[in-house]
């Protein structure tokens, strides 16, 4: 066939043997599309089927917050109970709101060390209440600001 001196791939094929590998070649292009298409389908027929899509724009998080956890409870109990009577006391003492802000965050940091401190309902239910009624002030705080330019005082 050849000399031992070359090497194996620079041998050239027979003419009458080259027929039969071109279809050697051919039958094994095909079995191994056979064995990918097989591969496939099992890898598909093993994987279990994708989760359905969450979408990004879902806030029922928010209610869930308010009906499950302890923060979210405070926060519902703090819009109707602390938040006005603090809205209450601020517009009593008829602060800027500047100045109430500076009380609410004094406030907040007392409040809040005493609930890292000792975790308890109520001092949750006055951390949130705290800047709950700030926000509800500060309409409130407006309406006082124009009070005063209207009257000249």
């Amino acid at each position: 066939m050849s000399s031992s001196n070359e090497p194996w791939w620079s041998v050239q094929p027979d003419t009458a043997s080259g027929d039969r590998r071109q279809e050697d070649t051919e039958d094994f292009r095909d079995a191994a599309a056979d064995l990918r298409d097989a591969a496939e389908y099992l890898r598909d027929a093993a994987t279990p089927a994708a989760p359905p899509k969450e979408s990004n724009w879902d806030f029922t998080w928010i209610t869930q917050m308010g009906k499950r956890s302890p923060n979210g409870w405070a926060f519902t109990r703090a819009l109707w109970s602390v938040g006005p009577a603090y809205t209450l006391f601020l517009a009593s003492q008829r602060f800027e709101f500047w100045t109430a802000s500076g009380f609410t965050l004094l406030g907040f940091a007392v409040i809040g060390g005493l609930h890292l401190r000792a975790e308890r309902k109520t001092t949750r239910l006055l951390t949130w209440g705290l800047p709950v009624g700030l926000a509800y002030y500060a309409p409130v705080a407006i309406l006082f600001g124009l009070g005063k330019v209207l009257v000249g005082g």
